[in-house]
């Protein structure tokens, strides 16, 4: 097991992106097409409003901004995963005492992506289940909370099972992305082997970066840009630093164990 300092991997973090300004470059695109999603969902939602209050909601919504929200969102999860391969590149070159350029790290993470769309859509489903269980807490916590029906308490233990292993599984799949990149596999396995043991330590990374990106987030339109902008490099460039640490601890154990 190896000791994973949360701070120092913080820290590490911060110091490349101050090394590699760059780095903001690549979740520019990505940043804008979130924010281009938001939009259109806020639009669509006080338009499903009126409609109901007004029409008694005989109208559906119209086919044009649906589509545009999907397209939205197909675009932006894109280019996230492009951003992510190219900056796992850009924060390895740079933990080997060298610099890749922008155009190279995209260059060369377009190529990663076919095989990164995959462990990325699975995570993001695994993600969705936790955000879907928590809402269904918070929109009917009345019943959860005071209900005592066989149906309700069932209800009750179904929730909180999908949502802690949910969460299980999210912090055991966190190193996907650096892991795929960098070894050309969709990264599952390796990412579940090496969180053996940090599980608590990754739990608290992945909130911090949570909470950052929600903290933006607060600050409306420009917020969720700079979510977008500042948080998603740090995040790639602190999941990439973990992944190299717990990949040369593994490997040091490794020949440890040939050489007795």
């Amino acid at each position: 097991m190896s000791k994973l300092k949360i701070i120092d991997t913080i820290k590490r973090s911060f110091n490349l992106l101050k090394k590699d300004s760059t780095f903001i470059v690549l979740f520019i695109p990505p940043a804008i097409f979130s924010l281009l999603y938001q939009r259109i969902t806020n639009y669509l939602s006080n338009l499903m409003f009126m409609q109901a209050f007004f029409l008694d909601g005989h109208l559906l919504p119209p086919v044009l901004p649906v589509l545009l929200l999907i397209l939205a969102f197909i675009i932006g999860f894109f280019f996230k995963v492009w951003a992510l391969a190219g900056a796992i590149l850009k924060v390895t070159e740079l933990e080997k005492g060298g610099k890749l350029g922008l155009k190279e790290a995209l260059t060369k993470g377009l190529r990663k992506v076919p095989k990164l769309l995959v462990p990325a859509i699975i995570s993001s489903a695994v993600f969705f289940l936790i955000g879907a269980s928590l809402a269904t807490v918070v929109t009917n916590y009345p019943l959860l909370l005071l209900g005592t029906e066989p149906s309700v308490i069932v209800l009750r233990v179904a929730i909180g099972c999908l949502f802690v292993i949910g969460l299980y599984v999210l912090i055991r799949l966190y190193l996907y992305s650096p892991a795929c990149v960098l070894e050309n596999n969709f990264g599952l396995k390796t990412s579940w082997k090496l969180t053996k043991g940090n599980w608590w330590k990754l739990l608290a990374i992945f909130l911090i970066f949570w909470v950052m990106s929600r903290l933006f987030s607060a600050a409306w339109i420009i917020g969720l840009f700079l979510s977008g902008v500042i948080v998603g490099p740090f995040t790639a460039a602190a999941m990439t630093l973990i992944y190299l640490q717990l990949k040369e601890a593994e490997s040091s154990k490794e020949e440890h164990k040939e050489s007795l």
